[in-house]
């Protein structure tokens, strides 16, 4: 099932890949604010 990717998730891609292995986290990936509403 295709999915088309909007600007801003190319843009979360991009930096997550040019972040260095070490430095990556997978949160890098979530839009803004995902991660406040967990818990």
């Amino acid at each position: 099932m295709p999915k088309h990717i909007s600007d801003s998730e190319m843009e979360r891609i991009s930096e997550f890949a040019s972040t260095p292995m070490y430095k990556r986290s997978p949160d890098q990936l979530l839009p803004d604010g995902a991660a406040d509403d967990e818990g």
